[in-house]
């Protein structure tokens, strides 16, 4: 806690003191954080301000010798937060060419800092960033725009296009995102870029940045809470804690981001990873989606507890039910799940030996559909193994396909699940 007695002292050390008292003094002054400061009455913090920018240069002292530790009090105006707006004309007199770039980097972190009434530096923040410099500042500077809360058409168009011909920095696209999300704007890719950046993205300060403009986005925005969902389990416990913040502030707990997710299980690319990632909570959720009048939402609902294995166990009736689903891919995705749910061997083969004499494959035009089709019945009875032996006259079918892939699938696929037919046969006589 910062001792009113002690800032008196510091102030006069700024105002009256040596040199090394000044230095001793800023030295001291900098380190103390925004929630000390909001405890000192507004006459000290006045006080202490206009002593700091009284060391600062002004735009008539030109050639005059730079005074000293400009950095160290640039800062502590920053730390001190909006009641250091009496400083911005030194601040912005900060940002021009020939000012060393830490300076100006901490002189726009300050900027941000202070808020909406560092409006007045915007178009001084502009240049700079317009003028290609170096990523360190270009970071600085948009994070300051997004902070001081100013979204006119200046800043929009500065911001659009450091996102469309971005400086050559996955950092500096994450700040120019968290900066339009902050002023309440957009463009192409920005959401599908910071909900990616969240869920793959293996360094975890660009994760935390994600976080930080998604949490200023609208909830109901495609893969926003997906992706702050899938979160939650991140390795990094900052990560996590951040990420339920951001749904906190959003009025959501962690029931509601699952069924939102749930929601959005047709359109969300990460939808499927935050209910795979959520386990046992999910399922009800998933349950319930398996009804959805959409069927890409009933296979990825399918899919998904598929993942979950016996932790889905509760899902067993449903998945019987979608066993009869008039789409083939979600006929398949749910024999597949309700082998992994409960090795329902009986109720699960006889759907995947009928898939595998359909003559209309799914999505025909695409290359290679039927192929990777049929594969993929054969791989799921493949792994269901001796158990599958019901289906081994589909199987022994499939060995005269017409695509040679498919019958050396099938001829694979018999090996593991036991002899031919024909073989059988001659056994038993």
């Amino acid at each position: 806690m910062l001792e009113r007695g002690r800032l008196k002292s510091y102030i006069q050390a700024l105002r009256s003191g040596s040199e090394n008292a000044r230095r001793d003094t800023i030295q001291a002054l900098k380190p103390i954080e925004r929630a000390d400061w909001d405890h000192i009455p507004n006459e000290l913090v006045k006080q202490t301000v206009d002593a700091l920018r009284q060391l600062l240069p002004r735009s008539q002292d030109n050639g005059a010798k730079p005074p000293l530790f400009r950095q160290e009090i640039v800062t502590t105006l920053g730390n001190i937060g909006p009641r250091s707006s009496p400083a911005l004309p030194q601040l912005v007199d900060l940002l021009v060419d020939g000012v060393p770039d830490g300076i100006r980097e901490a002189t726009a972190t300050a900027l941000g800092k202070i808020g909406k009434e560092s409006r007045v530096a915007i178009d001084a923040l502009i240049r700079i960033v317009s003028a290609h410099c170096r990523i360190a500042l270009a970071d600085r500077i948009v994070r300051a725009l997004g902070d001081i809360g100013c979204s006119d058409q200046r800043v929009r168009a500065v911001l659009t296009s450091l996102w469309q011909f971005p400086i050559h920095s996955q950092s500096n696209q994450v700040q120019v995102a968290i900066a339009m999300c902050k002023l309440g704007f957009s463009a192409p890719g920005v959401l599908k870029f910071l909900t990616a950046t969240l869920v793959s993205s293996r360094d975890s300060t660009l994760r935390k940045y994600a976080i930080e403009a998604l949490s200023n986005c609208n909830r109901t925005e495609i893969d926003v809470v997906p992706a702050l969902t899938a979160a939650l389990y991140d390795d990094d416990e900052e990560v996590r804690k951040l990420a339920e913040a951001a749904l906190t502030h959003m009025r959501l707990n962690k029931a509601k981001a699952i069924q939102l997710c749930a929601d959005q299980l047709e359109d969300a690319t990460h939808a499927e990873t935050a209910l795979r990632k959520s386990g046992q909570l999910a399922v009800p959720a998933l349950i319930a989606a398996l009804k959805s009048k959409e069927p890409l939402a009933r296979e990825k609902a399918a899919r998904t507890l598929s993942s979950l294995g016996e932790l889905a166990a509760e899902a067993a009736p449903a998945l019987t039910a979608l066993l009869n689903d008039k789409q083939l891919e979600v006929r398949l995705a749910a024999a597949k799940a309700l082998w992994n749910v409960n090795k329902n061997a009986d109720a699960v083969v006889p759907v995947l030996a009928d898939l595998l004499s359909t003559k209309n494959v799914p999505n025909p035009e695409a290359p290679d559909a039927r192929r990777i089709f049929f594969q993929t019945v054969i791989e799921s009875l493949c792994r269901i193994g001796p158990s599958a032996k019901a289906a081994i006259p589909a199987l022994n079918r499939k060995t005269k396909d017409e695509n040679r892939l498919v019958r050396e699938s099938a001829q694979r696929a018999l090996r593991e699940i036991g002899p031919p037919l024909s073989a059988a046969k001659k056994t038993l006589a």
